[in-house]
């Protein structure tokens, strides 16, 4: 029996040891309010290896007294990327084939709120069943989630930021959808704000501003205030001093934190969570090519305070887009 024991106790830890020998990621610092020069998340070496799968991580393995611990902590791995818009229309399927692998095979994103994708379609085409729209949320800001790990609850759309919110380039958006993870009921919002000329120096912070209020109160009148919720954003805030943005003060200020930064003009993608609902694990930093925005993006677990009590309805495949806007533009500046 002793003799059994042990031969379990050596296959365990071979399968252990076999799993460190995997690619590693480290925790990630969570960027605040008091990170105000503009700086991508910066992450100190990690204290200990951490062995990463899609949203399973391995964290620790403890041997005592011939028995095997093992600590398994879930991650969803939401990613923040501004595809450009010119990878889409005609004769880019190229481009949207590599922008669909770097998603799915490089990032192994679970959750993907993009800026500047103008055609869902054109994009679910090249993810094919490896992710899935949220219908709705095109164009600019296409939402995407991973089927098998994250479920659909049946509503998305975007909202026009108004005028004060766009620019001389686009009009400007936000896009949401809700989502469920580990059964919990989050929102994701995807959003895209102004920049240069109007919308440069001051003048463009409160102008981004406006967004972060226009977001905030569509979180409210969907009902979402009192779930979790994710803000992927092209904030372009280099135009009011990065994290002194007061759109980004704006989100800080009511109830979000950073959870992480992707390095483009010294930081203006961002991904906002509610700061009492997510903890931050890790952060990483992807494949630019064929957009000039770099991916990345941030690993995140359910904190103890979290509350997403999901509905038990099957959801459906409704969406809306609740604009009543002109034709739209067909460009979009390049950051």
């Amino acid at each position: 029996m002793r003799a059994l024991a042990s031969a379990w106790i050596v296959a365990s830890m071979g399968l252990a040891l076999s799993a460190m020998a995997s690619p590693l990621s480290v925790d990630a610092d969570t960027c605040d309010a008091s990170d105000k020069h503009g700086r991508p998340c910066e992450h100190p070496p990690a204290a200990q290896s951490l062995v990463k799968g899609p949203s399973l991580v391995q964290r620790r393995v403890d041997v005592h007294q011939g028995r095997l611990d093992l600590e398994i902590s879930s991650r969803l791995r939401v990613l923040c990327w501004n595809v450009l818009y010119t990878n889409f229309g005609g004769g880019k399927t190229w481009q949207r084939n590599q922008i669909a692998d770097i998603m799915t095979n490089d990032m192994k994103a679970d959750v993907a709120g993009l800026q500047e994708c103008m055609n869902e379609n054109e994009l679910q085409d090249a993810l094919g069943a490896r992710m899935l729209k949220a219908p709705g949320t095109d164009n600019f800001n296409c939402i995407f989630y991973k089927p098998g790990v994250v479920t659909f609850h049946g509503e998305s759309g975007r909202r026009y930021l108004g005028d004060y919110g766009r620019d001389s380039y686009s009009r400007r958006y936000v896009s949401y959808a809700k989502l469920e993870w580990e059964g919990k009921v989050f929102w994701l919002f995807s959003t895209h704000w102004c920049l240069d000329n109007a919308c440069a120096g001051s003048n463009g912070g409160l102008r981004h501003k406006h967004s972060a209020e226009v977001i905030l109160a569509l979180r409210q009148e969907l009902g979402a205030e009192g779930f979790p919720a994710i803000i992927t954003a092209d904030a372009n805030s280099h135009m009011d001093g990065h994290d002194n943005d007061d759109g980004v003060r704006h989100l800080l200020a009511n109830g979000f934190k950073i959870a992480g930064k992707g390095p483009m003009a010294g930081g203006i993608d961002y991904i906002f969570v509610t700061k009492n609902d997510w903890a931050v694990k890790a952060h990483h930093v992807g494949p630019t090519v064929p957009s000039d925005h770099p991916s990345f993006y941030v690993e995140l677990s359910w904190t103890n305070a979290a509350d997403g009590s999901a509905p038990t309805p099957a959801p459906s495949t409704a969406s809306s887009d609740d604009t009543d806007e002109e034709e739209e533009e067909e460009e979009e500046e390049e950051e």
